[in-house]
């Protein structure tokens, strides 16, 4: 099949830079985790592409397969587990192209295998299920990257994916065109089609009636979250030239461990010019993550919680799973409103610290 976007490979934008600053290092995490208990692992790239785009930057299989090779930990990873790497691309001409790539890096190390096809990725991927679902295997662990050319996500498999093994899902939302289908009152039957694909039925008209461009986006997200089954959704909204939103990265996982991960990940790759990241399910609470982190909004958080009742540090970490912020943040936070004689802490011996799991209380005026 031909290429449906050979102009993509002419430019290297900065949205593209960050989606593969986010997949290497969220890897880098991913890969120690998994495989210190994981006897095989995978990574899947539903749209791998050619491997380069024409000025030499390395597209995500590359970078998930180079990751890896050079992490630290890599010796001590594969002396208990296989990792398998799963490139599909449909176009033959960047197949051919990606082979050469990953040929030219070397030979792999025992146990590293990278298999390479030409084939429509969700029609492999759905045979792949369905026979493990007739066998009743299940599939490794894995981590996939969805990065379709179109808009069109199969909800309904990446479901079943999901649902068969210890997998997470990092997922490109090309959101304006997916928008647009959305608020075309003329579209052709194919398109509904589309659609009722992408959102496992008609649940996504309701989103018509939203006036708003940014908040039926995030509706959106937090409707194919629930339709996957995720039990935590983290993304960012990578803006356009027009400064609205261009398309999201949604990473899914039913892990608190996967949560954290991306949330350290999504500060540590946050570009200059910041992005805007959701700090809960209200799809209304926007923050804009820049490198020097404005934390206000968190110190009113923290008075919220704390004006109900005291808490332990440990609970108020826990609590903040669900936001935005980091735990160094909250750490930050709480420093200075002891030292600043805003809140007294109880019930703890040693050294004032998070280890020491101290009771934080607000301070009457």
């Amino acid at each position: 099949m031909k290429d449906k976007s050979p102009t993509y490979w002419n430019e290297y934008s900065n949205l593209q830079y960050t989606k593969h600053k986010l997949i290497s290092e969220y890897l880098k995490g991913w890969f120690p985790k998994l495989g210190s208990w994981c006897g095989k692992i995978l990574y899947i790239d539903t749209h791998a592409g050619r491997g380069k785009h024409i000025g030499g930057q390395e597209g995500s299989p590359l970078v998930a397969l180079k990751t890896f090779l050079e992490h630290t930990y890599k010796d001590k990873i594969l002396s208990k587990c296989e990792v398998k790497f799963i490139f599909i691309e449909w176009d033959e001409s960047n197949v051919d192209q990606l082979q050469g790539e990953v040929k030219a890096i070397g030979k792999l190390p025992q146990h590293v295998t990278c298999d390479i096809y030409s084939e429509d990725a969700f029609k492999l991927l759905s045979d792949l299920v369905k026979n493990f679902e007739i066998k009743n295997y299940r599939l490794a662990p894995c981590f996939m990257f969805v990065d379709p050319y179109g808009f069109n996500i199969p909800c309904d498999l990446l479901r079943r994916i999901k649902s068969n093994s210890r997998s997470e899902l990092l997922i490109t939302v090309i959101w304006r065109e997916l928008d647009m289908a959305i608020m075309n009152k003329n579209r052709p039957p194919e398109l509904t089609e589309t659609l009722n694909s992408v959102f496992n039925g008609n649940k996504w008209e309701v989103i018509q009636n939203i006036q708003d461009y940014e908040e039926r986006g995030e509706t959106t997200v937090q409707m194919l979250k629930t339709e996957i089954g995720a039990k935590w959704a983290t993304y960012i909204r990578m803006l356009g030239d027009n400064n609205k939103t261009r398309y999201f990265l949604l990473h899914l996982t039913d892990h608190e461990a996967g949560r954290d991960l991306m949330k350290d990940v999504i500060w540590k790759c946050c570009p200059n010019g910041g992005y805007f990241a959701r700090k809960r399910d209200d799809p209304k609470q926007q923050y804009l993550i820049k490198p020097i982190p404005d934390l206000k909004e968190l110190k009113e958080w923290l008075f919220c919680k704390l004006s109900i009742k005291p808490h332990t540090w440990e609970q108020l970490k826990d609590m903040l799973r669900e936001e935005i912020w980091l735990n160094k943040h909250l750490w930050s936070v709480i420093k200075e409103l002891e030292k600043n004689k805003q809140i007294e802490p109880s019930n703890f011996t040693g050294r004032f610290s998070q280890k020491s799991n101290p009771t934080l209380k607000l301070v009457k005026t």
